[in-house]
C-alpha cells in the first residue's frame, strides 16, 4: 500500500507501517548504491549491521502505530482506554465476590458430642465445591447444646463469576473441619460474583454514555447508569411494563441472577434523592430462573466435568436465549467426551426475555 507517496508493506490495526524486511532491503539498497563493491549478502558485516538497524526502526514503527491506536477510544486498550473513558465519568468495574445466605454446618450425633455448644467463628473454616471454588462463612455459626445444625451467610474467597454456584455444590472443608462439625453444604445459590470488566465491555459502556438520550431517566440512561455498578453485567429497561409511566429495569449480575441486595443497590442508586428525580415508577427486577435438567451419555467425563461443561454452556445462553440439545452435546465433547448423546432436553427450549436458564440435575447414563 502507499500513503503520501511512501510504500508500506504492513498494516497494524489500520495504521500502515513498513515491515522489517522492507526496512532492511531499503537500507541495503542505499548502502549498495553508495558503495557498489560492498558485500550485502546474508552473513556479511553489512547485512548484520543493517539487520540491527532495521530491527530498531521496525520497533519504532510498531510503537508509533500502537500509540496512534491508544489515543482513540475505539482502539485503545488497558490503561490507555481507562484514561480515555474516565473523561466521560466511566470507570472500569473490578471483580466482585459471590455471596450466599445459607451455608449449613452440621454435626452427627452418632460420631460427635451434642451435649456441648459448638461455635465456628466467621472466616475460620474454609469450604469448597467439587470444582475447587473456595468459600468462607461471614458470621459466627453457633450450635447450642443438642442443636445439630446452624446456617450462616457466606462468600467466595476469590472474586469472580466462578463463585456463582447452585445449591448443594459445596461438598466439604478446605482442610480439617472445625472441631465438633461433621458436614457442610450450601442450601442456596450464590449470586453477584463477576469478573474484572474487560476492555470491550468498558468500551461499549463508553459509547453508550456518549450516545444515550439526553433525558434523565430515559431507558438508555437507566441502562447505562445501572451498568456502572460493580457486579451488574447487563441492564434492559422495559418501558411501560406495568402501564403508562412505569419502567421495569431487568438486570443480571455476574451474567446470572442477581441477589435481592444487588437489586436494592441498583434501585437505591438510581433513585438517590440527592440527584435529579427520574419521574417514573421504577422497579428493578431479576430474570426468572428456569431450571433445566439434562440426561446425557458422555463417555470419559466424570460427573464434575459434565456438570462444569453444562453450567458453562447455559451461562453462554443467557436470558432470552434458546437451549439447544446439539450445543449441550458440543459442550460435552469440547470438555473431553469422544461423543455425547443428549436425551433430555429432547428439543430446543426457548426462553422469554425475562427468563434465564439454570443448570438442573445432570444425569450421566
Amino acid at each position: 500500500m502507499e500513503h503520501n507517496g511512501i510504500r508500506y508493506d504492513e498494516d497494524l490495526n489500520g495504521v500502515p507501517i513498513k515491515s522489517f524486511e522492507q526496512i532492511l532491503d531499503e537500507i541495503l539498497e542505499e548502502w549498495k548504491a553508495e558503495a557498489a563493491a560492498l558485500d550485502i549478502l546474508p552473513g556479511s558485516d553489512a547485512h548484520i549491521r543493517a539487520s540491527a538497524i532495521a530491527g530498531q526502526l521496525y520497533a519504532a514503527y510498531v510503537s508509533g502505530a500502537v500509540g496512534v491506536n491508544q489515543y482513540m477510544p475505539d482502539t485503545a486498550t488497558g490503561e490507555h482506554l481507562r484514561a480515555l473513558v474516565k473523561e466521560e465519568g466511566i470507570t472500569q468495574k473490578l471483580a466482585t465476590q459471590a455471596k450466599g445466605l445459607q451455608l449449613q454446618f452440621r454435626r452427627d450425633p452418632n460420631s460427635t458430642r451434642t451435649d456441648v455448644e459448638v461455635t465456628v467463628p466467621a472466616k475460620s473454616a474454609r469450604v469448597l465445591t467439587h470444582s475447587g471454588v473456595v468459600f468462607e462463612s461471614t458470621e459466627d455459626a453457633i450450635l447450642p447444646v443438642n442443636v445439630l445444625q446452624a446456617v450462616v451467610p457466606y462468600q467466595a474467597i476469590e472474586a469472580g463469576k466462578s463463585g456463582n454456584i447452585q445449591p448443594g455444590e459445596i461438598i466439604g472443608f478446605y482442610g480439617q473441619p472445625p472441631a465438633g462439625i461433621n458436614y457442610v453444604t450450601n442450601l442456596d445459590a450464590t449470586a453477584d460474583g463477576s469478573d474484572d470488566e474487560d476492555d470491550e465491555t468498558l468500551r461499549a459502556r463508553y459509547f453508550e454514555a456518549t450516545e444515550q438520550e439526553e433525558w434523565h431517566g430515559s431507558p438508555a440512561w437507566l441502562e447505562a447508569e445501572a451498568k456502572k455498578i460493580p457486579g451488574v453485567t447487563s441492564a434492559t429497561a422495559i418501558k411501560n411494563a406495568r402501564g403508562e409511566g412505569t419502567t421495569d429495569l431487568l438486570i443480571t449480575s455476574g451474567d446470572g441472577i442477581p441477589s435481592q441486595a444487588k437489586l436494592d443497590e441498583v434501585y437505591t442508586y438510581l433513585t438517590d434523592p440527592t440527584r435529579e428525580p427520574i419521574n417514573i415508577d421504577l422497579r428493578v427486577i431479576a430474570p426468572e430462573g428456569i431450571s433445566i435438567p439434562t440426561r446425557v451419555k458422555a463417555p470419559g467425563l466424570t460427573q464434575t466435568q459434565a456438570e462444569t461443561a453444562y453450567k458453562a454452556y447455559l451461562a453462554s445462553v443467557g436470558g432470552g436465549g434458546t437451549v439447544y440439545p446439539s450445543r449441550i452435546s458440543a459442550a460435552l465433547i469440547f470438555a473431553g467426551a469422544p461423543f455425547a448423546e443428549v436425551y433430555e432436553p429432547a428439543a430446543p427450549i426457548t426462553l422469554t426475555s425475562t427468563q434465564m436458564p439454570l443448570p438442573g440435575v445432570v444425569t450421566l447414563v
